[in-house]
């Protein structure tokens, strides 16, 4: 037998947490949509103290969404029905949305990209978790028609960030604008002809991309 007070944080935990969860991930994706388009134009002091708040809140969403995700699935794992379970089902692919992320970031820093095989893992789980929360809700789901819908949205939305992450790696870095012809042919400053490892190399030629898209959008005025 639990102590009075355990047993009242219990009660308010079961009842609580997964509304309030929901909450804070859509306050850290709006927080994101609006003020991570401005970390890389602002300086100073007041700049530094956004960055660590974009930081933050990016790394946070991810886990905010996830974790929610799974108190749905502990919660549907109950025999037990409740008034809400419907609405808690239909907020497992909203959560996938948002572990999509904003348009207004994919990833921090570029070298986040080269996670992108542990994000596709991450993809597989999460949406394996939301379907298996989908289907154990039938045939009573009295949501199950927008709850499909949200879903379809939100799986799409969470493969698209990955592709963005494949892409922007540094080993597929510039190969979807990149003139097919050039091949690996691709100019390398002189300090770097001599790197031994042809995986270093590559990636010095990735980065080399930036200048030569600039240089060649100028070059064709």
């Amino acid at each position: 037998m639990w102590p009075p007070v355990i047993e009242t944080a219990k009660k308010v935990w079961d009842t609580w947490s997964i509304r309030v969860f929901v909450i804070v991930s859509l306050s850290l994706q709006i927080f994101l949509i609006w003020f991570a388009r401005y970390r890389k134009w602002r300086s100073g002091k007041w700049g530094k103290c956004l960055d660590v708040l974009i930081w933050f809140a990016y790394l946070l969403a991810d886990w905010v969404a996830g974790f929610t995700i799974g108190l749905i699935l502990s919660e549907q794992s109950k025999s037990t029905r409740t008034e809400s379970s419907d609405v808690h089902v239909f907020w497992a692919p909203f959560l996938l949305l948002h572990l999509g992320g904003p348009d207004t970031i994919t990833s921090f820093a570029l070298e986040d990209n080269e996670f992108w095989i542990r994000h596709l893992l991450g993809l597989g789980f999460q949406v394996g978790s939301t379907a298996y929360v989908f289907v154990k809700s039938l045939p009573e789901n009295k949501l199950w028609l927008p709850t499909i819908l949200v879903l379809m949205a939100g799986i799409i939305k969470y493969a698209e960030r990955n592709r963005a992450f494949y892409l922007a790696s540094f080993d597929h870095l510039g190969d979807d604008w990149l003139p097919s012809e050039w091949g690996d042919e691709i100019p390398v400053p002189a300090e770097f002809q001599k790197m031994d490892s042809p995986k270093n190399l590559s990636k010095v030629r990735s980065k080399c991309c930036y200048g030569l898209q600039f240089t060649t959008s100028e070059q064709s005025r």
